[in-house]
């Protein structure tokens, strides 16, 4: 994969500002933020630590797509505050004295540095840690000229982190946080099932049309909303469930929801009739449900016994099977 050598700031831009972050990136360190919360989806452009004059490379005309921007405008988003990191071409980052240790051990919210050398120029990227997971490590990336946002996956054990033509230099520390993050080993295996999650982002959560993260965006879910998953799968490294939300169909990653119960609480009122599973649309799923009870294989909890009761008449039968077909063959026409 190949990115173009990043440009530099104009030093005379930024001197005193380097002399400010210097000074205080040491105090920085000790007060980083003890949560961490992944990205896997690009920032909104109103999301000032990337689309405004708090981020360096913004203010002097040097904004996304670039790896620097990005990293920097990402820091600032996990700190809370200026990170203080170098103003200059991605490959100069490692070796730039800013105030934090370096190692070779992926941890979540490290800035990863490489650097290259290509015809006859030196050039260089970095990209944020979001996830230590499972033996993988993701990263989130912009990149100079190419994509504002992407995601890329090394092997925890890779030496080049992903990118086998590059020299890789090592990680920039931001803070501790992998004692926070779900206190999560590296190689940890996490399961995960159908039930309700909550939504745990910054921002919000973007519900695709597919199980990827490079299908199109149907929704954007907010941070704290309540979601009832009946299908889960793997892909791209990522646990990806199934739920509807405001009548709108897709999935969502659970690597960034958090796990709630297995059924909805609800007595049914803010169901629409015929919403068997409560996954807040009432289709052929609800009619197999259906058809699942009346045939004596299925158990319903009180709400589902509420809700199935199509007709009305205060029974459970083959009646309510015919009224429910009904019912979605004309939503359809």
């Amino acid at each position: 994969m190949f990115f173009k050598k990043l440009k530099r700031i104009p030093a005379m831009f930024l001197v005193c500002a380097l002399l400010f972050t210097t000074v205080f990136s040491y105090s920085m360190i000790a007060n980083a933020s003890s949560s961490f919360t992944p990205r896997l989806d690009a920032p909104s452009y109103s999301n000032d630590y990337y689309y405004s004059n708090k981020n360096i490379y913004y203010q002097y005309g040097y904004g996304m797509p670039n790896c620097t921007a990005y990293a920097y405008g990402r820091a600032y988003e996990i700190l809370g505050r200026d990170p203080g990191l170098c103003h200059y071409d991605a490959y100069e980052w490692y070796d730039y004295n800013d105030g934090y240790s370096r190692g070779q051990t992926p941890k979540v919210g490290a800035v990863a540095c490489w650097k290259y050398y290509r015809n006859g120029e030196t050039g260089g990227h970095v990209a944020v840690v979001e996830k230590v997971e499972n033996g993988t490590v993701t990263f989130s990336n912009s990149a100079w000229g190419w994509e504002n946002f992407y995601l890329t996956y090394a092997d925890v054990n890779d030496p080049a982190m992903g990118e086998s033509g590059w020299n890789f230099q090592g990680f920039i520390y931001l803070g501790d946080f992998d004692k926070n993050n779900n206190n999560k080993d590296d190689n940890d295996t996490i399961t995960y099932k159908t039930g309700v999650y909550e939504v745990e982002v910054s921002d919000y959560l973007n519900m695709r049309e597919s199980a990827t993260t490079s299908s199109k965006t149907v929704y954007q879910i907010k941070n704290g909303t309540e979601l009832y998953v009946t299908d889960v799968k793997q892909s791209g490294g990522y646990t990806w469930g199934y739920t509807t939300y405001k009548n709108v169909k897709g999935w969502v990653a659970l690597d960034y929801c958090k796990y709630l119960r297995d059924k909805p609480l609800d007595n049914g009122n803010n169901y629409e009739h015929g919403d068997i599973n409560m996954n807040g649309a009432v289709d052929i799923l609800d009619i197999t449900e259906l058809q699942m009870y009346v045939s004596k294989n299925a158990d319903f909890t009180d709400t589902q016994l509420k809700l199935a009761d199509v007709d009305g008449n205060g029974k459970i039968d083959i009646s309510d099977v015919t009224e429910l077909q009904r019912i979605i063959s004309l939503n359809k026409a």
